[in-house]
């Protein structure tokens, strides 16, 4: 699969995570669920991020959204890569640390 996809799936599931946390937010164990799924969601895309990184090559994408005979173009370059790598680096540092800290919560959703 190619870097692009791989990044965009991990937004799309961030994007699903947070529909999902509006869902789960009274549940005990909803938290955990949510901060799991953002840890996983980020850990991948800094992975992706990391590897394009190591062996650069200018990645292309092409979704057929928005006007039909343009589309929607991605691309993951190497800077696009290095803000890829801070953003998911804090995301997946703030998950871990939400993981934790959720724990001593008494009532969840509030």
């Amino acid at each position: 699969m190619q870097p692009v996809a791989v990044v965009l799936s991990c937004v799309a599931g961030l994007l699903g995570t947070g529909v999902l946390a509006v869902s789960i937010a009274r549940h005990r164990a909803g938290a955990a669920i949510v901060y799991g799924a953002s840890l996983a969601a980020s850990v991948i895309a800094l992975a992706t991020a990391l590897g394009h990184l190591a062996a650069p090559s200018q990645a292309t994408l092409t979704l057929p959204l928005g006007l039909p005979w343009l589309g929607a173009h991605f691309r993951l370059d190497a800077l696009a890569a290095m803000f890829l790598v801070v953003t998911n680096l804090g995301g997946a540092r703030a998950s871990l640390y939400a993981l934790g800290y959720g724990r001593h919560e008494t009532l969840p959703g509030r």
